[in-house]
């Protein structure tokens, strides 16, 4: 493999990777990339273009491994996650590159971004919009299997048919069991979650019963009285058996015909690798998004420690970003 100079790359998309985007090519031209934004959500695609639209001159590289992401088609369903923030014909006609793969680490003495297909990136500054993944717990019984069974919904449009389709297919007076994780980084999230759930429990099972399971009490919480039985129970998870549809708990156990198995999270992985993470398992960083570990890296959106975690907070993010010197 040729090994990139900080000034010249050669990036070369498989044409596969783009399906759905005719007509855009595959092959970058053989030069650097002096800013380049990793991840294509609301703030990394916001900041993207605000960037180059504010210094035309600037080269722009946006890297996203998710190229229906950049379609931003709506989402139907009670737990679609909401479309914002620039499409791929926007960012593209503003002259902002798109390179279509996964990071797989940042090298901050070389200035390198290696990319899963084995590419090498130069870049002269670098923004991170990671978003977030699911933060390992110890619950015995509870994996793959349980993911699966046992959807989160939690920004996934495919968790959310699949739940949608559990509860509609549950029995009459079946239990729904929202397990919520000690530590909420959507709280306005899991409070619509909450009312949600009790609205469909209210329309299509009437006769049903939810129990909202969490470590912590209902503090904040506005349990919702649209028509659906709904009782908070404070106990903490021990093991669950996914196909028996059991929870025990250090109160006791619970039987559900149901369960919105919801994770606790953390900053995404290329943050940890990228070795911008605390204990916390979050971003630490300014309010303009410098990272107190690196000040080279920017990061942005719901990875940062105590952001606000919603769609018009990491836009929000994106577009302060003019007051950081780039």
């Amino acid at each position: 493999m040729t090994r990139l100079t900080r000034r010249h790359f050669t990036r070369t998309l498989l044409a596969g990777a783009a399906a759905g985007f005719a007509g855009f090519g595959t092959e970058f031209a053989a030069r650097a990339a002096p800013i380049a934004v990793i991840g294509g959500g609301p703030a990394g695609a916001t900041a993207a273009l605000k960037l180059k639209r504010a210094r035309p001159d600037l080269r722009v590289t946006l890297i996203e491994r998710n190229p229906s992401g950049l379609r931003r088609s709506a989402q139907n369903g009670p737990f679609a996650k909401p479309s914002a923030g620039p499409a791929w014909d926007a960012l593209s006609a503003a002259g902002v590159e798109i390179v279509l793969d996964e990071v797989t680490g940042i090298d901050w003495t070389a200035a390198r971004i290696d990319l899963f297909r084995g590419q090498r990136l130069a870049y002269d500054r670098v923004v991170l919009a990671p978003g977030t993944r699911n933060r390992p717990e110890p619950i015995q019984g509870y994996g793959a299997r349980g993911r699966h069974f046992w959807p989160a919904a939690w920004g996934s449009a495919r968790e959310a048919q699949r739940l949608t389709a559990m509860i509609k297919a549950m029995p009459e007076a079946g239990h729904l069991v929202l397990r919520l994780p000690a530590e909420l980084s959507h709280p306005q999230v899991a409070q619509e979650r909450v009312s949600t759930l009790a609205r469909l429990l209210a329309v299509w099972k009437p006769e049903a019963r939810m129990t909202v399971l969490s470590s912590t009490d209902s503090t904040g919480f506005d349990i919702p009285e649209l028509g659906a039985e709904v009782t908070w129970q404070s106990a903490n998870v021990i093991s669950v058996d996914v196909d028996a549809g059991i929870i025990e708990t250090d109160l006791g156990r619970i039987t559900a015909d149901v369960v919105n198995f919801v994770t606790p999270q953390m900053a995404g992985a290329i943050a940890g690798d990228a070795g911008l993470v605390d204990s916390t398992g979050w971003c630490p960083a300014s309010d303009a998004g410098l990272s107190l570990i690196r000040p080279e890296a920017i990061v942005l959106g719901d990875a940062r420690a105590g952001a606000k975690r919603t769609v018009p907070a990491a836009i929000e993010d994106a577009r302060r970003l003019g007051s950081v010197r780039i």
